[in-house]
């Protein structure tokens, strides 16, 4: 059967299509200079607007890899029509976790300050030499490789890590309790996709993405996709232009490429969060 063959509504949500439409999974680059200079990766990701049509498969993709609760997103794409008729344009923004590296004072993301089960236990992350870089753990935390995570475990059930967040990037799971208070909820977010990238693969979301308009790479390697793309487009220089909500202080991990000005233009882009306001009864 050629690989272009229809696909069916379950071999979607099964995870077949990441096959069918992009073949075998993608790997993530081993960073040599990285490796070379004895720290970790820093984890980065860009969203190419001028690529993405609002198809979603990123949602279905990562609904299915955590079967993600209802209401609730990790990876969402939000869609508007901006302008004055007959001058008006459909523009589509993916949001998820921006996986921030923190203010420039102390380099810790609001949702990790913010969290009363932060710092706790010390922990280990082994580099890419080998080496360990000590760290500290939390229901939410930062790794040594930017990755921002949490431990349900840990979890009292608060919602101040989604609160904090200006990016809706969290949300309540209302099929998990929290680890150390059961009558309350846990939370959900986007990992990066923790358990691939520690094998090697790419994020299911940037996996699925038929016009690859999700990039993934160590932003410390300066040979990797997403290193040469923020350099070529400037993304470091200009991130008021190409990150969401730069008056935040929070610097975030993720870039956009826009052409068109999406950022500028829609108000999703330039809307602040709060509480579990991103929270959808249906998919958006």
């Amino acid at each position: 059967m050629s690989q272009k063959g229809t696909l069916t509504r379950r071999q979607v949500l099964k995870g077949a299509g990441a096959v069918a439409l992009t073949g075998a999974a993608s790997a993530v680059p081993i960073s040599k200079a990285a490796a070379a200079r004895g720290k970790a990766p820093r984890w980065g990701f860009i969203v190419d607007l001028r690529r993405c049509t609002g198809c979603r498969s990123c949602t279905v993709a990562c609904k299915a890899e955590f079967n993600v609760p209802l209401g609730a997103f990790r990876a969402a794409v939000y869609d508007e029509v901006v302008g004055t008729y007959p001058k008006t344009e459909k523009l589509f923004m993916p949001r998820l976790c921006n996986h921030c590296e923190g203010s420039k004072e102390d380099k810790v993301p609001p949702c990790v300050k913010i969290c009363p089960e932060y710092p706790k236990d010390r922990r280990a992350y082994i580099g890419i030499d080998g080496k360990k870089i000590r760290y500290r753990g939390g229901a939410t935390y930062k790794r040594p490789d930017g990755m921002i995570l949490y431990d349900n475990d840990l979890c009292v059930g608060c919602g101040k890590c989604i609160d904090a967040c200006p990016y809706g990037a969290r949300n309540w799971n209302k099929s998990l309790l929290s680890g150390k208070d059961k009558t309350k909820n846990g939370i959900v977010k986007c990992d990066f996709c923790t358990h691939r990238v520690e094998k090697g693969v790419v994020p299911s979301c940037v996996n699925i993405c038929p016009n690859e308009a999700r990039i993934f790479g160590d932003l410390n390697d300066p040979d990797s996709q997403v290193s040469k793309l923020v350099k070529a487009f400037s993304l470091e220089q200009n991130r008021a232009k190409t990150t969401l909500l730069p008056a935040e202080n929070t610097v975030p991990m993720m870039y956009y490429i826009d052409p068109k000005g999406a950022l500028s233009k829609m108000a999703v882009a330039k809307k602040k969060f709060a509480k579990n306001e991103a929270w959808q009864d249906v998919i958006i």
